[in-house]
């Protein structure tokens, strides 16, 4: 299970940033280790990455994020299945532990 805290660290170690592009998204994405997925809605797309940040912080992007990868259901609601979510806890998880144990 994603938590915030997992999602904190990893923005903080680099796991998680906000992307232009990214790995066949158009537009502003959230990427994941080497994957990427649409995070906010249509309203925003448009955005540049520095506008995103200029409009949004840490902690929203934090708590929009947790709210799509927070459980299967909510995964697919935004477009994603459960290998994608497992990938991003496996990603998530491994960072953690090694940050606790590291």
């Amino acid at each position: 299970m994603i938590t915030r805290e997992m999602l904190r660290n990893g923005f903080e170690t680099g796991i998680i940033s906000i992307e232009e592009e990214y790995g066949g998204c158009l537009g502003i994405c959230c990427r994941i280790g080497d994957n990427a997925f649409y995070f906010i809605d249509s309203d925003d797309a448009e955005l540049t990455k520095d506008e995103y940040w200029k409009k949004y912080t840490l902690d929203e992007t934090v708590d929009t994020i947790f709210n799509i990868l927070k459980d299967a259901e909510s995964a697919e609601e935004n477009g994603l299945d459960l290998s994608e979510v497992e990938f991003y806890t496996s990603i998530l998880s491994n960072e953690t532990e090694a940050k606790i144990y590291g």
